[in-house]
Order: structure tokens, then sequence, then C-alpha cells
């Protein structure tokens, strides 16, 4: 299962590399190898990745090139210049377009040294990223401009932006301190079926994140520190049938496979002698649009017999030729706050956690002092 915002974030933040044979390019998904001539004559071919989102208020576009050499690939993946411009021979912008392409604005896209990249096969701990930080339109499209100043050639890319959306229905969802959430009721376990929410505009795949809050206290210790800590249960991705927008899609989350991924997630309270207590529940859709949802879709591993599969990017050239890469757009909703409910004679979803067959070990307390 791909973890839609794993990815999304990693292209935003860290950048992931990937050797590709005799070139070395800043990938940043498990993608599928590319065969490259070794007798060819070096060219330019830009490697760049970005994720627009309209929520964060810096937007970082990885910017590198593929390299060929006549040394050991391996040593010259360890110069920071074989796959890296030199920022004075590159002018980067963005473009704010609207619905029938005219330009509204144009940005400087500013550059930065970042100093925390672990090593690993390429050069570290220095790397440059790339940055703007302007306050996006979703109504707007964004187009990426990279001019090479050396050599006259331009690379672009262009994308629109994953527009807001909502958990369905709205009134259940307005106030997510009293949503109840029931995954166990009169010794039986409960389907929660309102994790829904209508898709959005230019949003493709999206992704449902149940975010599980707990404290935790260590006994047997003077003075002891309450921790607040968290799991995540992600689901598989849900594709919509449309871009426009206004389809109601959501999950079913079975109330026992809820406390099976819990035990599996946490250790046993004996452990580290601690005592456990429940907290909140968060929803989280990360959504993806269409050239985002396509790349991962194309770099997903193969369970068929033909394992090659077609590369995919929507960096061109001035000629329509492909670089490397995707430039792209992503959004995320939330619904913070939701509890386990109470709900249920004598037992109910809280009680479950704290003495139920697959949890427990876990040393969650009586749902009394829980809150």
């Amino acid at each position: 299962m791909v973890d839609l915002r794993s990815v999304a974030n990693r292209i935003k933040n860290k950048m992931k590399k990937l050797l590709l044979l005799t070139a070395v390019v800043a990938m940043v998904f498990q993608g599928c190898e590319t065969d490259f001539d070794v007798n060819a004559p070096w060219k330019d071919v830009a490697v760049v990745y970005g994720v627009l989102d309209q929520s964060d208020s810096t937007h970082f576009i990885k910017i590198n090139k593929a390299f060929l050499g006549e040394v050991d690939v391996y040593t010259l993946a360890q110069i920071r210049d074989s796959s890296e411009y030199d920022p004075a021979d590159i002018d980067v912008t963005i473009e704010e377009r609207d619905e029938i392409g005219t330009v509204i604005n144009v940005w400087p896209v500013k550059y930065l040294t970042d100093s925390k990249k672990v090593g690993g096969t390429f050069y570290a701990p220095d790397q440059t990223l790339y940055y703007f930080d302007n306050i996006l339109d979703p109504s707007m499209d964004y187009k990426l401009v990279i001019n090479n100043n050396k050599s006259g050639k331009v690379v672009s890319a262009i994308t629109p932006l994953v527009s807001d959306f909502s958990f369905q229905p709205a009134s259940y969802w307005q106030n997510t301190s009293q949503v109840k959430v029931g995954f166990y009721k009169d010794n039986n376990y409960q389907v929660f079926s309102r994790a829904k929410w209508l898709t959005a505009e230019n949003g493709r795949r999206y992704q449902l994140t149940l975010r599980f809050h707990y404290r935790e206290v260590r006994l047997g210790v003077p003075n002891p520190d309450t921790l607040d800590l968290h799991i995540d249960w992600q689901f598989g991705s849900i594709t919509s049938v449309k871009l426009s927008g206004g389809q109601e899609i959501g999950v079913d989350i079975k109330g026992e496979d809820f406390y099976q991924f819990v035990a599996n997630n946490i250790e046993p309270a004996s452990v580290n002698n601690v005592e456990r207590y429940i907290g909140t529940l968060d929803f989280i859709v990360d959504v993806g649009g269409e050239d985002l949802h396509t790349y991962i879709e194309v770099n997903e591993p193969s369970t068929g017999i033909v394992q090659e599969r077609p590369e995919y990017s929507n960096i061109t050239d001035a000629n329509g030729n492909y670089e490397i890469g995707i430039f792209s757009c992503r959004h995320t909703v939330s619904k913070i706050g939701a509890s386990l409910s109470t709900s249920g004679n004598p037992y109910n979803s809280k009680t479950e956690l704290c003495s139920g067959q697959y949890t427990y070990l876990l040393g969650f307390v009586n749902p009394g002092t829980c809150n």
C-alpha cells in the first residue's frame, strides 16, 4: 500500500534519491530502473520534484540534474556538483495563471542550503533546496519555469491546486469534539460508517489516516513524565471517478480491526511498566492531484509477470521532450478530537480497549479515569 502523505512529504521535504544505472537523479519514490546508453553523449537532464499545497506557507521544490561521467558512478555521486546545478546558472520562477492561461503574477523562486541531509550514496550533508513563500489561490494554475542560463534550455511544468473539501454529513462533523466513534457495543464489534467526505476539484487520489492519541505514564518512577503519544492507521487509497469534485467517498472502519491494529502497534504495558490513558481520534484525509496519482501508480511495485513499467513525468523542455520528475498538488483536511463512544451496557468502545481480547495487555486503565 502506498502511503500518499509519506510520498508527498518525501517529495516536499527530504527528496529521497535513486541511482539509475549510469545516471544519478534526485528521486523520492521507489521507482523502476531506467536503462541508459552508456555510450551516448552527455546531455542536460533536469530532475524536478515539487508538490504544492495552498495550506503551506512555504513551498519547496527540489531541482537536480542527471549526470554521466567517465569514472565510477558511486564516486561521482559523492561530488555535489555532479547532481546539482549551480544556483547562479538557473533562473527559477513560478507563474500564477487564471483558468484561460493568462499570467496574473510571476514570482522568483529562491534557494537555500540545507545542511541536514542524511549521508549515503549521495553527497551530504549539504543540498540545495528551492522555495517560494507566496500565498496560493486554489482557483489558479501554477507553472514552474526553469531557465538554464548556460545552455539556454527551458524546462517547465504546470499544475492546478486541489480545492478544499468537507466531511459528510456536515452537521455530524461540525463539532468534532462531540463525535463519538462506536467500535464496540453490547458485546459486539461495530462498524463506524461515517468516515465519509466529498471529493475535491482537481483531487484524484485520497487516503484516510485514523490517528489514535493516548497518554503513557511510567510506573515505579519518582515524578514520572506523562508522554503524549499516537499511532496512525492508514487505509488504502481511493480514486475519485471525476476531477470536478462533489462525489461522496469514504471508508467503513471495522471495530475489530481497530482493536487488532492497536494491539499490533503498542507494546504490552509490562514491557516498560507503564499505565496508559485513552485519548482522542483524528480523521485525516490526504488527497493528491491527477499527475501525482499517475506518478504513484506508475511507480507502484509490479505484481504481474511483466516487470518493466512506463516512465511518467510532466516536466518538459521547450520542445516537448520529457525530463525526470513530477510537479503536482496535494491537500489535507482533518477532523480532530473525536472520542471513543461510551454507549453500551455493560461494555462499550472504551471498556473494550481496556479489557478486550486484543488489547487487555496494553495497560489502558478503567474508562472512568481515561478522559
